[in-house]
């Protein structure tokens, strides 16, 4: 994922957390803001409760992943931070993808 897709300040993951929405599941919460730039941003949070920098740095090379791949589905204009939960670090890959896609689906942000 190209770094202008990203989010990689603080005061960006900052924003994001005071104003925007939250949505969670059994894996992770997606918080969502509204931002005025053409591109939607993901930033990806991860405590080090969930595992050692191997299991983590494994689990955003994923969500970056899929993300990348639901990239033309996804509506344009906004920012958000996945904050993935210790769960998370035994589910499969396939699994993973279908809580992204419900979770972007609730938050209105799936676009068909």
């Amino acid at each position: 994922m190209k770094r202008c897709f990203r989010l990689t300040k603080n005061f960006e993951f900052m924003s994001v957390y005071r104003a925007g929405k939250r949505w969670s599941c059994a894996y992770f919460t997606m918080y969502v803001k509204k931002n005025n730039l053409e591109r939607t941003r993901l930033g990806v949070s991860i405590s080090k409760k969930v595992g050692k920098s191997v299991v983590r740095n494994k689990l955003k090379r994923r969500i970056k992943e899929i993300f990348r791949q639901f990239m033309e589905n996804i509506k344009r204009g906004y920012d958000i931070v996945i904050s993935v939960k210790p769960e998370m670090t035994d589910a499969e890959y396939d699994r993973i993808k279908k809580e992204i896609k419900n979770i972007l689906k609730r938050g209105h942000i799936w676009d068909d």
